[in-house]
This record gives C-alpha cells, sequence and structure tokens, in this order.
C-alpha cells in the first residue's frame, strides 16, 4: 500500500523515468492515470466500439513500452503518449480505408468567432433547470458533430477540448504548426455550430428562456 502511494505521487515524466529503469510498477501508474483519457481519445476519433477500442489501447501502450527508452524525460510525458496515440489511430483509420481525403488549403470563410459558443453551453454553471434539460441533447449534437468533422479537425477539437492539451502541445502533437492547429480548431467549431444550427437546438434553447 505505502509503495503505491509513493508512486501515486510522482508526476508522469518521473514515473517514466523510473520505468526506463525497469520499475514496472511505474508503468502501471501511467497506465492507470491516461488508460481511461487515451481510450476516450481513441473511441472518438476512430469511431470504433469499445472493445476494439480496447484492442487499439494495448497496442498503443505496447508502444510506450517498445519505445519507453527514446523517450526524453525532459518531454511532457502527455504529449508524447498522445503523440503515439494519435499516429496509431491515424494508422489504424488508413488501414481501415476510413480516412477522409480532402485538402486543408482551403481558406477560412465567414465569421472565424463564435464557434465556442457551443462548448460555453456545455460548460457553464450558470444553467437554469430548463436549460439543463438539453443537457443529452448537448452531448448527442456534438458526438454527432465530431463524427462528421475531418480527421485532422477532428484531432485537434479531442485533444483540446476533450484531453485538455494545450495549443502548443497540440502542435507537438500533430507536427504542425501553432498557427494550422489555431485554423483547424476553428474549422471544428464552425462545424459542430453548423450542427446545432440546424438541428434547430439555439431555436428551441431560445423558446425554453422564453425569449
Amino acid at each position: 500500500m505505502f509503495g503505491i502511494e509513493l508512486k501515486s505521487g510522482l508526476s508522469d515524466e518521473e514515473a517514466m523515468r523510473k520505468f526506463q529503469k525497469g520499475d514496472e510498477g511505474s508503468f502501471d501508474t501511467l497506465l492507470s492515470r491516461h488508460g481511461a483519457g487515451v481510450l476516450r481519445f481513441i473511441i472518438k476519433m476512430t469511431g470504433v466500439q469499445k472493445t476494439q477500442a480496447e484492442d487499439l489501447l494495448q497496442e498503443i501502450f505496447l508502444k510506450v513500452i517498445e519505445r519507453r527508452k527514446r523517450y526524453d524525460p525532459e518531454q511532457k510525458f502527455s504529449t508524447w503518449l498522445y503523440s503515439i496515440a494519435r499516429n496509431h489511430c491515424i494508422d489504424y483509420l488508413r488501414t481501415e480505408s476510413y480516412r477522409r481525403h480532402s485538402s486543408l488549403d482551403a481558406p477560412l470563410a465567414g465569421d472565424e468567432e463564435g464557434g465556442a459558443v457551443v462548448l460555453e453551453i456545455v460548460r457553464s454553471e450558470e444553467r437554469d433547470q430548463e436549460e439543463k434539460a438539453f443537457d443529452l441533447e448537448v452531448k448527442a449534437l456534438i458526438d454527432i458533430g465530431v463524427r462528421g468533422l475531418k480527421e485532422e479537425f477532428r484531432e485537434v477539437f479531442l485533444l483540446r477540448e476533450v484531453e485538455g492539451l494545450s495549443l502548443e502541445e497540440i502542435a507537438k502533437v500533430t507536427e504542425s504548426p501553432l498557427g494550422t492547429v489555431k485554423s483547424r480548431l476553428r474549422y471544428a467549431y464552425k462545424g459542430l455550430r453548423r450542427v446545432f444550427t440546424e438541428s434547430g437546438y439555439f431555436e428551441d434553447r431560445q423558446k425554453a428562456r422564453g425569449v
């Protein structure tokens, strides 16, 4: 028990450093901390069922084991981990012929702002009871919207809004310029907002407020 508590107090980077030196318990600590988040990312990124996602999760953490000597303890572990997870998901999508082919060179059109209003609805702690009744609909619409996003937009949205990585970390994970990450995130917000608009969600929300 004492050993487990001691390991739980280690930072990810310290745990990975100990694992590099042969401490298998430190790997268990990292798996316990990040397994659920990576599994969630896999499901959202690939659209597979949980059983298949769990298989992919095992493959990803097997790569962590195989590549442990390559890890630089000066690098943030979560960034390194999600780089592996992201690339593995892309390889899976390519293998399964699910990869979407679309140019990222088209210019942004229309208003680039305002996409985050959808997320503000979800995050807000000040919603009244009537508005909270829309929560299940919000989650369903977000799931639909995320599935409909191009792969490049979906991954930055999931890394940012679901896994909580910073824009700089996402740039490292996706090996993309920071400006490209911001642009893709705007595309993702606009895509989600379009789903909410077409569903009539905003109109229903206004009616619920008595507007």
